[in-house]
């Protein structure tokens, strides 16, 4: 899978057609690979790939060159390419099954694989509901590498076969060239592709940006709460990597519920300060990355647990991880 990149493969569902469906995410941030991939000299021919034949406009993107040692040494690089290989204008890049920001479907032994649907940037979280519906979440944009995209929303949508969700170009169902995503002190981001695919569909829901929408499940016990609904994981931001050295306080680090008929989104599981748990020396909810309902009815929430502070290297402390359970008092 082309998982080298920013995203990895992600979750995998079966349907009721005996298929297998698994979300794979994006190799860069918005589509073009610069100086904010650390994967680059490892993989330094990697970039994404799109899931059909496109047309590009010919925009191309100049960074200083990672692969060299060479003092003011510069590349172009253009979108869907290797770093350092520009694109010409009205260029066809051919499309691949294996897709970045795609879901793809394929027989449980991994034969017959084909591409589902595209133009998601990372969709995380896929879950068939009872009426055999596919959904998603999906990550917004951050504001970061050659082509930075700020506000840029998370997702929930309906996945549909040979549908393209508007990644590089679109987010929140919204086109990029919107003054709102531009990023202080950036260019405003102008389309990578000459045309597109289609005009992407609006998403079920939109979430703040940097909400970090995870795992999610489908309520169908009425003595719980409203039915049909989904319940949402939202992990919290990873700023100030992502959001151009801004932190993002009151954002994520809860577990919402969607209205997938209005789209409305409510709050279900927060701590009353509105903050992680770590932030305020506290118990409760740190970074939820999944939510599944047991058979009784009764709600699980994974807790991913505490990221190692600054300067204590990347990654999460162990032994902080927690599984909740949620029921209903009588």
């Amino acid at each position: 899978m082309p998982s080298y990149g920013d995203h990895h493969n992600n979750r995998v569902v079966f349907g009721q057609d005996g298929k297998m469906y698994f979300g794979q995410g994006t190799a860069t941030n918005t589509g073009v690979v610069g100086e904010d991939n650390h994967w680059l000299k490892k993989y330094p021919f990697f970039h994404d790939y799109p899931g059909t034949y496109i047309q590009v406009t010919g925009k191309n993107f100049k960074t200083r060159n990672l692969l060299t040692d060479t003092a003011n040494d510069s590349v172009q690089t253009g979108p869907f390419s290797p770093f350092g290989m520009p694109v010409y204008p009205n260029e066809y890049i051919k499309g691949f099954v294996k897709a970045s920001g795609s879901i793809l479907r394929a027989n449980p032994d991994g034969s017959e694989l084909e591409l589902f649907a595209w133009g998601l940037r990372n969709p995380f979280g896929i879950k068939f509901d009872r009426f055999n519906q596919l959904f998603c979440s999906n990550h917004g944009m951050d504001v970061r590498g050659s082509r930075p995209v700020a506000e840029s929303p998370d997702e929930f949508q309906w996945v549909r076969q040979g549908m393209w969700y508007g990644w590089p170009d679109y987010t929140g169902g919204l086109p990029v060239t919107n003054p709102m995503f531009k990023a202080e002190g950036k260019k405003q981001p102008t389309f990578l592709l000459t045309r597109h695919p289609m005009t992407p569909p609006k998403p079920i829901a939109v979430f703040t940006s940097h909400s970090a929408t995870m795992g999610f499940d489908f309520n169908y016990n009425p003595s719980f709460g409203p039915t049909n609904e989904a319940y949402i994981a939202e992990f919290g931001s990873e700023a100030p990597e992502t959001t151009g050295g801004k932190l993002t306080p009151g954002v994520g680090h809860r577990v919402s519920r969607i209205n997938t008929s209005t789209g409305k989104i409510t709050a279900f599981a927060i701590n009353s300060s509105g903050l992680p748990a770590s932030q305020t020396d506290g118990s409760g909810l740190e970074r939820p990355i999944d939510v599944v309902f047991g058979y009784n009815g009764e709600m699980y929430i994974v807790d991913f647990g505490y990221r190692k502070p600054p300067g204590s290297g990347e990654g999460y402390l162990p032994n902080t991880g927690v599984l909740w359970k949620v029921t209903k008092q009588s």
